[in-house]
């Protein structure tokens, strides 16, 4: 996932680096997150080729709250991606969190409909990045914007999975009101690798009770070995230490983890269709 996550990084947002040649079909993956949008395209063979992401205030605790908003930014990020492609593309693929009501789970995918997308698959989230980690058993933890995803997977199969209302805007109202500044400025603060050991010592109370939710989760499972962390507010460094020193249980992260679950959705085309 190394070196994916390093080219997906390098292709965000940056048109003058998108290549479609040699692509003979491409697939959508698109990631509604609670503050930031998502698009991922995929070629036959699963190589990302654009990636499109942008802010967005649409979702709360999963549920989409601005249904003509999300319709907006999923159409307007693939227009800008099909007018560097020369290749037309057609179909793709959603997610959603744990626990989601079906009614939640048709409207993301009444709005890639809306968008010119055939759907092929809409997966829960772990299943998703399980797409990319593999893994046979462990459980996945899944730090978003407004939400914690959690997931225990035994023999390759989920067997427990659980959505919690926390994730990185509680890290960002922290900083924020330690340095009294606005949000917008608090998120930037909060992503500036030169100021991590700084902000890490001022949201780290906020990431163990992150953990201990987690915790609470994964208690009914005493054989768990190892916790993988996915999502952008992951992207701290020592945040999957202070996670571990809570659970007490062996817990990693990818290079890039806010990638992890939107390639899944991605990928999971290549299965559907």
């Amino acid at each position: 996932m190394t070196a994916a996550g390093l080219r997906l990084e390098n292709l965000v947002n940056q048109p003058q680096s998108w290549d479609f040649s040699g692509a003979e079909q491409l697939y959508a993956g698109v990631d509604l997150g609670t503050y930031k949008a998502i698009a991922i395209i995929i070629d036959e063979t699963g190589k990302p080729r654009a990636v499109r992401m942008q802010r967005a205030e649409v979702v709360r605790s999963g549920l989409i709250i601005d249904y003509a908003g999300a319709q907006q930014i999923v159409r307007d990020m693939l227009a800008e991606l099909r007018t560097a492609s020369p290749l037309p593309f057609e179909r793709g693929a959603t997610s959603f969190p744990p626990k989601t009501e079906y009614a939640n789970i048709d409207a993301t995918r009444y709005i890639l409909e809306g968008a010119g997308l055939e759907v092929l698959n809409v997966l829960d989230e772990p299943s998703a990045a399980n797409q990319i980690l593999k893994l046979t058993s462990g459980a996945i933890v899944d730090v978003g914007g407004g939400t914690t995803g959690i997931a225990v997977i035994k023999d390759g199969n989920i067997v427990f999975s659980d959505d919690e209302a926390t994730g990185g805007v509680h890290l960002s109202l922290v900083v924020a009101g330690n340095y009294k500044i606005d949000y917008e400025a608090a998120e930037k603060l909060k992503t500036d690798p030169h100021r991590n050991a700084e902000i890490i010592a001022v949201v780290k109370p906020v990431i163990e009770k992150i953990a201990s939710i987690v915790n609470d989760s994964l208690r009914p499972f005493t054989d768990l070995s190892d916790v993988c962390l996915v999502g952008g507010t992951c992207e701290l460094k020592g945040f999957a230490k202070i996670v571990q020193d809570v659970l007490q249980i062996n817990t990693f992260r990818p290079e890039k983890p806010q990638f992890v679950t939107p390639l899944g959705i991605a990928l999971s085309c290549l299965e559907a269709g």
